[in-house]
């Protein structure tokens, strides 16, 4: 089996029918379910001035980009081959692309969970400094930032400096981590933890600030119903960041074994069965604890009750 493929063939003994009909359903159930909730935040204008919702949108549209890679994907998968092109430039050219788009929507979700959590933390922590400087403008131009910094860095292995290719044992195409080198490596360490720290430090910050609090209006005024809040803390920022953790975990375990250890082809491609998850939880968790999410799908189950 090998890894140095110049001819866009899957090779090896993967079940390439099962494993493009999982990357099929997960693609087509992923633009599906975010397509679903960007129409309804599209129809409910009012949010549109809500910060937050800006935040939100951005998570959706880089699931639809991935979405969109796991079903060209499964197509290339189950041909066992890369069909993209009909000569190896035009072949290499829509891989390499397709490469980016995974690892370029991968990275602008996690960037966009850090400024949401900071947009979280200073809504609670500072209130009057959210309303002051947090502004639909603002998160705008936040959004806007992250996504040409993201496309930025991700660029690099277009310039020699990490790589982006077929990956024959899977037949899709993604980063190559035993081909990029030790520094391409070092460099994704160096940004993921960034975006990690932001997210851990302004988290954690908010839980034990509204923990505090509560705990210490509890002790002045007695128990009360608002009490039962404290169990809302993880509210849909923490089910959002626990969804993307369990669904980045194995990769991240098996992208550092891998440096070590050449793993089986079907581990590789079980964490990206896994990654697919969170593209599909994500606007999920998103429709069940926005407001104005629900009060679109409660007017449609309505209508369609009395039609």
């Amino acid at each position: 089996m090998s890894l140095n493929s110049t001819d866009f063939v899957l090779m090896g003994d993967l079940n390439s029918t099962t494993y493009a009909a999982v990357l099929g359903i997960e693609g087509v159930i992923g633009i599906i379910v975010n397509v679903a909730v960007l129409l309804m935040t599209l129809y409910q204008r009012k949010s549109w001035n809500q910060p937050s919702t800006i935040f939100f949108t951005s998570l959706l549209l880089s699931n639809l980009i991935i979405a969109l890679w796991y079903f060209m994907s499964s197509i290339a998968v189950g041909a066992e081959e890369w069909i993209f092109g009909n000569t190896f430039k035009e072949k290499n050219a829509s891989c390499l692309i397709l490469g980016y788009m995974f690892w370029n929507g991968g990275m602008i979700i996690v960037a966009t969970l850090a400024a949401l959590s900071f947009d979280r933390f200073l809504f609670v922590v500072k209130p009057y400094l959210h309303k002051r400087f947090m502004r639909p403008r603002v998160a705008l131009i936040l959004i806007i930032g992250v996504w040409l910094l993201c496309s930025l860095i991700n660029t690099t292995p277009f310039y020699g400096f990490g790589v982006y290719r077929y990956q024959s044992r899977s037949g899709i195409c993604s980063p190559s981590y035993e081909a990029s080198g030790f520094f391409y490596v070092l460099y994704l360490v160096v940004v993921y933890s960034i975006i990690y720290f932001v997210i851990a430090f302004t988290s954690i910050w908010t839980f034990c600030f509204t923990r505090r609090f509560i705990q210490n209006q509890v002790e002045i005024v007695g128990s009360s119903v608002y009490e039962s809040r404290r169990k809302r803390l993880f509210g849909i920022f923490g089910y959002m960041l626990l969804s993307y953790v369990i669904a980045l975990l194995p990769s991240y375990i098996t992208g550092i074994i891998s440096m070590f250890y050449q793993l089986p082809a079907n581990v590789h491609l079980g964490t990206v069965v896994a990654n697919g998850s969170f593209i599909i939880s994500n606007p999920i968790i998103q429709s069940y604890f926005r407001p104005e999410i629900v009060t679109v799908i409660k007017n449609l189950w309505n209508k369609i009750r009395n039609t």
